[in-house]
């Protein structure tokens, strides 16, 4: 029951998930489902807790620093995905948005899937994206956005990929907290996902889309 028990832990912002995820790897636990069902699940309920307004910004910057304090722990233990030829991902919380723990769960569950992720962190302006992306030759930017204030800079960005002559270049994903596959299909976005997990499979079809357009 270690990964419930550490889900729990973080849901009440509490120190000993550290101490329980480094118990539970001594005793040859499979990391993976410690990440999965019990750092992830946990930041989603102190995600859900946010929602309700149980907890507030304090609470969810304490849940993001333990988040990525057990995630830190776990990353040495995780297999890397090779299944699949993946891709580049530049993502990033939008210009005005400070909340960082969702991508950056997103972003750990691409790199597992074998995608070479680069984190840009909060706060990030349009051409940043933009930028980045070019340098990288990347395939797919991702626009988290957790306010319903900060969407209209998942748009800039993508309004400045078409100015640039570059919208074709690159795949474009929203998600966060008050997104939806509406906003996404409004802004012309590439797609839309709810959670990381289906956010892996939304960039494996993505990639997949774009190779057999490219072969055709």
């Amino acid at each position: 029951m270690s990964a419930s028990e550490i889900a729990r832990l973080i849901r009440d912002l509490d120190n000993r998930a550290i101490s329980e995820i480094e118990r539970a790897l001594s005793e040859g636990e499979d990391p993976v489902e410690l990440l999965q069902q019990g750092v992830i699940r946990g930041l989603e309920m102190v995600g859900e807790k946010f929602e309700s307004q149980d907890y507030f910004l304090p609470e969810l910057m304490l849940g993001g620093n333990l988040t990525e304090t057990c995630v830190a722990l776990l990353n040495p233990h995780l297999p890397r995905d090779e299944r699949a030829a993946a891709g580049v991902v530049v993502i990033g919380a939008v210009q005005g948005d400070l909340h960082d723990l969702g991508y950056r769960i997103v972003a750990k569950q691409l790199e597992l899937a074998g995608f070479k992720v680069h984190q840009l962190g909060v706060d990030v302006p349009p051409m940043t994206f933009i930028d980045k992306a070019q340098e990288l030759d990347a395939d797919i930017i991702g626009l988290s956005a957790f306010l319903i204030t900060t969407i209209p800079k998942c748009n800039s960005v993508i309004d400045y990929l078409r100015d640039m002559g570059l919208r074709d270049r690159f795949q474009v994903i929203i998600g966060g907290g008050q997104t939806s596959q509406e906003a996404a299909d409004e802004m012309g976005a590439d797609g839309w996902a709810p959670n990381a997990i289906e956010a892996v499979g939304l960039c494996r079809n993505l990639m997949e889309r774009r190779r057999a357009a490219a072969s055709a």
